[in-house]
């Protein structure tokens, strides 16, 4: 994200300056329930007062019923905190928020009064010219999170508008959290079209809705008491709990002045009741015309259940490239034919034993379900890195490092939303021969070094993002104190609890009878975290196991067409929330539907209607979705291949459910283990070292 941002930031230069010395946007603030409030943006125009400008934000901001009771507030520079103005009440009458009755967006608007003129802003223009054409350019001004700067501007092309409402389209995709209240800026004229409500993930970008411009300037056109504005106390009594806005046209929006700013500070927000499912639909879009397809209608978008804001998520993954995952799995991981079996090297060679097949190792069932997973995140809302640990038997202590060479954890990936590195550092794990130990401690920590950008960290650590470690291992830990198994888990369940307090979740898998015969670590890791713990007992299963992790607390994802009532035959649902799937058409119109549901009962559907027309090309499908879609074809044509679909379909679904069966038997006996390792390693509570 940070990367797309710095291109684009360097191509605005290359074609100008982006803007003057002097920023046009502030973030106000207001003492509030015993806090300062510091929320959204507000941006400054000429005004017939005193002060000789006013500022502009968002209605839904604050709640207005509380800056009744408000005497004053300041309105500072973005990052350098630096005080432009302060406010003592509204210049023209308070507009609504849009989520209440019969509002609307374009009434979603306040004007600050200033008590003096502002210092070292510019003011901004107001458009006169009405809604824009669709095809416009546009410029979006706020206040950047990777840079220093007090503001920088995205740029975007209006795409749809009505006369309550302007859509843009951003050049690239930007987490727009804290910019609620933004101008939308005419990048020919440079006054103000609009101002940013709310956004929304949309295929390979950012989907911006922004309020016209005009009724602000019609009120300014007539401002209270010649001028003077009135006090926040003459706008009624202060209210308690108003609710969060709701989404305009439907609950796929985030609301992007909402939340409290990242840095200053943080307003806690008490969430209660059901939370939402941000659902979209992302290819192909409303009212598309597609060409007669086998397999049917490719249709893709993203579920994700939420409290608050649409998620980010980090993840690391660690993988245990110990001597012992050398071993063969029993299974064919690599697909050439050929099951690997136990060998027993002659003396001289790297190990005694190992696989007649290498690629059916176990750490090739770890890297096989790595990119399994991979293969299915959504990098426009995932981040992926890659940690490996072993460990020399000779080690004392159990630091951790990114340097290479004896380091029992490195950092061979840091988290990136390229996945072709995060490939390749798979590459690299694979192309080399397991050794040492198990040093489990280190690998843990190292995945919270990066997850948290901490001192040694090569990652750029978002402080937004859910943090998730994938942990993979097929033993017990034998580092850092070689010959003490108890030293060594509690060395383990330390790191845990370092993790946890970070609020990192730690989903671990114990892959294989010796790590399933003291799983203590693995299950405490996860336990500790408020993670998942997973027992493989058969390492051969890794690769379909890991298709049952989600992060995205969805109880349900449907996909369905409803002119001929049939659900899609072909549809897979990813962890982090991305779905896609193949749906039967009718000749003509079409009309496709997907419902998704959370684990806490919130439900969302959205709809679009497709024309089939057998002679019709198919939409360009965008490269964020082709990987999805081959697998969908890879399965659709082994699906034509069979000649007896429906009893095999009987059969993988008894597989799939005896293996469920045995996941939760193996996990209430490893938990049975654990607690006898805990007790016969006297693993009793005490205070845990920072």
């Amino acid at each position: 994200m940070r990367f797309s941002v710095m291109l684009l930031i360097l191509a605005a230069s290359a074609a100008g300056p982006v803007y003057a010395a002097d920023p046009a946007v502030a973030r106000p603030s207001f003492p509030i329930d015993g806090e300062i409030q510091t929320r959204g943006l507000v941006f400054f125009v000429p005004a017939d007062t005193a002060s000789g400008a006013a500022a502009v934000g968002t209605a839904h901001t604050f709640d207005l019923g509380k800056l009744a009771g408000v005497k004053r507030g300041e309105i500072s520079l973005g990052r350098s905190r630096r005080v432009v103005a302060r406010t003592s009440g509204f210049l023209v009458p308070p507009g609504r928020p849009f989520d209440e009755a019969g509002a609307s967006l374009a009434d979603d608007f306040v004007v600050y009064a200033l008590d003096s003129p502002p210092r070292g802003i510019r003011l901004l223009s107001l458009d006169k010219g009405g809604i824009p054409e669709p095809g416009t350019r546009v410029q979006i001004l706020g206040v950047p999170d990777a840079t220093p700067d007090d503001e920088d501007a995205l740029f975007g092309s209006v795409v749809e508008t009505t006369a309550e409402r302007i859509d843009i389209d951003l050049d690239v995709p930007y987490d727009l959290r804290g910019w609620g209240g933004a101008p939308a800026i005419n990048a020919n004229s440079g006054a103000v079209l609009g101002m940013l409500q709310a956004y929304f993930p949309r295929g390979s970008t950012s989907r911006v809705i922004v309020s016209p411009i005009a009724r602000v300037r019609e009120a300014l056109a007539k401002p209270l008491d010649g001028g003077q504005g009135r006090a926040f106390a003459s706008f009624g009594k202060p209210k308690q709990n108003r609710p969060a806005p709701k989404s305009p046209a439907g609950s796929t929006l985030t609301v992007a002045g909402q939340y409290p700013e990242r840095e200053g500070p943080l307003i806690s927000q008490q969430l209660e009741g059901k939370g939402r499912v941000h659902l979209s639909i992302d290819y192909p879009s409303d009212g598309a015309i597609i060409g007669n397809t086998s397999c049917g209608a490719f249709v893709s978008g993203r579920a994700i259940a939420l409290h608050g804001e649409l998620q980010r998520f980090d993840v690391m993954l660690v993988i245990d490239t110990s001597r012992s995952t050398v071993d063969p799995t029993g299974a064919d991981i690599n697909g050439n034919g050929i099951t690997g079996k136990p060998y027993l090297g002659r003396i001289g060679t790297i190990f005694n034993t190992g696989s007649t097949d290498p690629g059916d190792s176990i750490l090739a069932a770890e890297i096989a379900a790595a990119r399994q997973l991979l293969h299915s995140l959504d990098p426009r809302s995932t981040r992926v890195g890659v940690v490996r640990f072993s460990g020399e038997q000779d080690m004392q202590g159990g630091g951790v490092s990114i340097s290479g060479g004896n380091a029992p954890a490195i950092t061979l990936q840091p988290l990136t939303m390229d996945f072709a590195r995060v490939e390749a550092a798979l590459d690299d794990i694979i192309a080399r021969d397991p050794a040492g130990a198990t040093h489990m401690a280190a690998g843990v920590d190292q995945a919270t070094i990066e997850l948290l950008g901490l001192r040694g960290s090569v990652s750029r650590a978002n402080p937004d993002s859910d943090k998730i470690v994938l942990f993979f291992t097929d033993g017990q830990p034998t580092l850092p104190y070689q010959g003490f198994e108890r030293e060594n888990v509690r060395a383990v369940l330390r790191a845990a609890n370092r993790a946890g307090r970070a609020k990192i979740r730690i989903h671990s898998f114990a892959i294989g009878p010796d790590a399933l015969a003291g799983p203590v670590a693995t299950v405490e890791m996860a336990s500790r975290t408020d993670g998942f713990f997973t027992p493989v007992r058969h390492p051969g299963d890794l690769v379909e196991v890991i298709e049952s992790v989600s992060f995205a607390n969805l109880k349900s994802v449907s996909l369905k067409n409803l002119t001929n009532d049939k659900p899609a035959d072909l549809f897979r649902a990813t962890a982090d929330g991305a779905w896609a799937g193949f749906v039967a058409m009718e000749p003509g119109k079409n009309e496709i539907e997907v419902q998704a549901q959370s684990r806490d009962g919130a439900e969302a559907t959205k709809k679009i209607q497709v024309t089939l027309a057998s002679e019709a090309p198919d939409p360009t499908v965008p490269p964020e979705f082709v990987t999805a879609r081959n697998r969908l074809l890879e399965d659709c044509l082994r699906a034509m291949k069979q000649v007896r679909v429906a009893a095999e379909h009987d059969h993988a679904e008894k597989v799939r459910k005896d293996l469920l069966v045995e996941i939760e038997r193996e996990r209430m006996a490893a938990r049975a283990r654990a607690a006898e390792q805990r007790k016969r390693l006297k693993l009793e509570p005490e205070a845990e070292e920072p």
